[in-house]
């Protein structure tokens, strides 16, 4: 009964979507003479509205009380998920999330009919037109062969028809469901999802907006109400992406915030192209340029939210990236959707273009005008190579069959010189929105954050490992190289050498240019006009994230790695540790000791770390690693210690997840030069010195084309006996590989050369009279992240910025309705 409510819920709803979209269209064309098609229009919204939320809340009640006759319900949750992963699990699914995505357009359709104006008719028009295919997505309509949605509210038994279980027992309910995704059981499930889809739906106020401006030939008027809403879409998709960052980072194994995912890049995007349009929109409102910008960035943004709902959607990437949906079937009206607002909003827009304002006079080089415009574009620039590399599989599927995404090297290239670019224009930009800028008053405003950022850089060349950190340096002396090179050629070899850490560099300078010359028109705006503050906090926020991202990716340190005098990496192949219980190894300053395991809910298991850090801070930490069987494979999550200065995240992968310990294992140990382990009985210490390639011939067993020995310093730690072993590695001239074993009668033991890694300088030994494992160990992940709190400081006050702004331009826009200009 309840599915068939459900089910009648959302068709109610996409009925009603229709009149009110009918409704609305003849309002904004034929106005109200004959009929009230406003209220109409009004009625017929609120009634879609509330049928879609409610039938949200239908579904959400199904999941907290574990109706498993429903397929959502089974295949998304289970007895044991605690209720909050049981809440979330609503939004897991694609028809979920759809249904999340109807009631939220659903509220913010009846906030813009409280808040819009005059603009009401032609916006709704084009709310409801949106409405009507995010319905269809969920409609579960059947006309033949075609299928119209997959309806939430599908019985088990009907979507799984052909079971034998159904089959002999029609009215089976199964005792428990599946389960959610172990990736998707985290808190910020609860919030990140629907933070996301409110900043999608409103996205979609500025596309109506700018759709309403060029239907009813009003090409300046809807950027005064549009504003608002344009600075909230971009506020909470922002928030929403800065939430999914920190999640990836405090619950995946990676390490890091970002990983140019093609669906994070989906998401990216739109945020991107809403910034420039709300840009090109305040040019448009201050001095009457940046038309035909404004209206084309704003149709732009919200057609790249469809777009990037089809990728996470249809299977396109559905073996590219961790956050596609499973395919429902439902890419051909995914594609009719954007080829919709396509056609509707550049079809518009190019039957519009001859009728937009134009200029008298352009805007010279040194106004704010041009300034912002040059920014705005900038930020074009940088989404369009981001959506060339998302769009990457797409393009792939025309000349392959399987086509892989472009190496995250591909951003970083091509972004890195856009963010130089672009903090520099940030940094420049405030100062000219509030001076009449010529040659001299530039050099005056310039010259103070210009000389605080130049002396804040050389403290950072000079008293941080900001060079070592940054400049990869070659074998051989970067001069050498270049001697031996031409012109063209050492500039290449230049570049190779020393161009992330100019580009790094450039970027700290002009983040912090930002950040002092926005600082500065803070200090005067706090002293006469506060609420004209937005802009400046945001950009601050802006310049304090980039220095985060600068200080945590480029100083990130494995506790492993140790730099040499000239920035050459020793130990540079090895980002973790092997760490054994009830030991105590010394890394990198820092007092590392495994205690063990311990069992956690949902039977996972977590291991005990005690660190005591070179500051002698001493901390115990849990991170987590299980194997789950629905996914086939080891799932960790690290933790994070948080410090002022810096984070230590750190992640373990158990011995088992090694394959260590299995049947066909061996006695083997993988040593790097200057490595020194303990054997697993503890009596025995085993340090590796390095290789020699000059033999003596009588240690060499036959005759060879090369024999490598290896030098292996053994200690018995009860006696303090020290041995020096030499085994040897031969290969002979008829290309067999021959290992002798090194004996020591006292201990009876034999160790072996059986192996060596080139790239890594690794040896393999292999022993014999003594055990090599012990039985309980981990592998330990640990980095330091510099400054990464900056980075969700300074995405805070950027989002603070949003809402003194989104506030701001609210007040600025009741004001106009309240005098009757808009």
């Amino acid at each position: 009964m309840l599915g068939i409510i459900g089910q009648l819920l959302v068709l109610t709803s996409f009925v009603a979507c229709l009149l009110a979209g009918f409704a609305y269209v003849r309002e904004t064309q034929w106005g109200a003479d004959d009929i009230a098609w406003e209220s109409v229009g009004r009625w017929s919204w609120g009634l879609s509205a509330t049928a879609g939320i409610t039938a949200f809340g239908l579904l959400m009640y199904l999941f907290v009380t574990q109706q498993y006759q429903f397929a959502l319900v089974y295949q998304n949750a289970s007895n044991e998920m605690p209720f909050i992963y049981q809440f979330s699990a609503t939004w897991a699914s694609q028809e979920g999330s759809f249904l999340l995505w109807i009631a939220l357009t659903g509220l913010m359709g009846l906030a813009v009919i409280w808040r819009t104006g005059s603009y009401e008719a032609p916006v709704m028009a084009v709310f409801a037109l949106c409405q009507f295919f995010l319905l269809s997505m969920v409609a579960g309509l059947q006309f033949g062969n075609l299928a119209i949605g997959s309806s939430p509210f599908a019985m088990l038994a009907e979507r799984f028809a052909d079971a034998p279980i159904f089959q002999s027992n029609p009215d089976f309910v199964p005792p428990n469901g599946t389960g959610l995704n172990d990736l998707l059981q985290n808190p910020w499930m609860a919030i990140h999802p629907p933070m996301m889809f409110v900043g999608f739906t409103a996205m979609l106020v500025p596309f109506a907006f700018a759709i309403a401006a060029l239907w009813k030939r009003k090409y300046t008027e809807w950027v005064r109400p549009a504003l608002p809403w344009t600075l909230f879409a971009v506020c909470m998709l922002g928030i929403g992406i800065a939430m999914g960052g920190y999640w990836a980072y405090v619950t995946l194994s990676f390490g890091g915030y970002w990983a140019w995912d093609p669906v994070e890049n989906s998401s990216l995007v739109p945020w991107i192209v809403g910034i420039a349009a709300f840009h090109t929109m305040l040019i448009q409102k201050k001095s009457g340029h940046g038309h035909k910008a404004a209206l084309f960035l704003s149709i732009l943004a919200f057609i790249l939210v469809v777009y990037s709902t089809f990728l996470t959607r249809s299977n396109v990437l559905e073996d590219l990236s961790v956050h596609s949906f499973v395919d429902l079937g439902l890419t051909s009206q995914l594609l009719v959707w954007i080829g919709t607002m396509t056609v509707v909003g550049f079809g518009l827009f190019a039957y519009r273009y001859s009728e937009l304002p134009t200029p008298k006079k352009e805007p010279n080089t040194l106004s704010r005008e041009f300034m912002i415009f040059s920014g705005a574009m900038l930020m074009c620039a940088m989404a369009a190579v981001i959506l060339l590399g998302t769009s990457s599989p797409i393009i792939g599927h025309l000349f392959r069959e399987s086509p892989a995404t472009v190496p995250i090297e591909f951003y970083n290239k091509w972004t890195l010189p856009m963010a130089v670019v672009m903090a520099f224009l940030i940094g420049i930009g405030q100062l000219f929105w509030w001076n009449k800028m010529d040659v001299d008053s530039i050099n005056r405003a310039v010259m103070k954050p210009m000389g605080l950022a130049v002396v804040v850089t050389l403290a950072v060349m000079v008293f941080t490992p900001f060079v070592e950190y940054s400049i990869s340096f070659p074998e051989t002396s970067p001069a050498e190289r270049m001697s031996e090179a031409g012109f063209t050629a050492s500039l290449a070899e230049f570049w190779e050498i020393y161009g992330q850490g100019l580009l790094l560099l450039l970027l700290l300078f002009t983040s912090l240019f930002a950040f002092f010359g926005n600082g500065a028109v803070l200090l005067r705006l706090l002293r006469g006009n506060p609420r004209m503050a937005g802009g400046a906090v945001t950009h601050i926020g802006f310049a304090i994230m980039v220095i985060g991202i600068i200080t945590s990716s480029a100083f990130e340190r494995p506790l492993p790695l140790q730099l040499g005098a000239a920035g050459q990496g020793q130990n540079e192949s090895r980002t973790n540790f092997v760490a054994v219980k009830g030991e105590t190894r010394l890394i990198n300053g820092y007092e590392v000791t495994y205690h063990g395991q311990q069992s956690i809910e949902q039977g996972r298991t977590a291991y005990e770390v005690e660190f005591t850090d070179p500051r002698g801070r001493n901390f115990t930490v849990s991170p987590v690693a299980y194997f789950s069987e629905e996914m086939d494979q080891w799932i960790r999550h690290p933790e994070v210690k948080k410090y002022a200065e810096q984070d230590l995240f750190i992640a373990v992968t158990p011995k088992q997840a090694t394959g260590s310990g299995e049947e066909d294992a061996t006695n083997q140990l993988a040593l790097e030069r200057g490595e020194a382990v303990r054997l697993a009985d503890g009596d025995y210490v085993v340090r590796f010195e390095g290789f020699e390639s000059n033999v003596a011939p009588d240690e060499m067993a036959t005759a060879s084309e090369i024999t490598v020995v290896a030098v292996v310093e053994m200690t018995h730690e009860p006696t303090g006996d020290v041995r020096t072993l030499r085994p040897t590695y031969t290969i002979t001239e008829d290309r067999r590989v021959i290992s002798d074993v090194v004996r020591v009668d006292a201990w009876d033991v034999g160790v072996s050369f059986t192996g060596m890694s080139v790239d890594s300088g690794e040896v393999n030994l292999t022993f014999d009279g003594v055990e090599v494992e012990p039985e309980d160990w981990v592998l330990i992940d640990a980095r330091e992240k510099p400054l990464i709190s900056l980075v969700w400081i300074g995405f805070i006050m950027l989002s603070f910025g949003f809402g003194i702004a989104i506030w701001r331009r609210s007040q600025d826009f009741k004001i106009s309705r309240e005098r009757g200009s808009v």
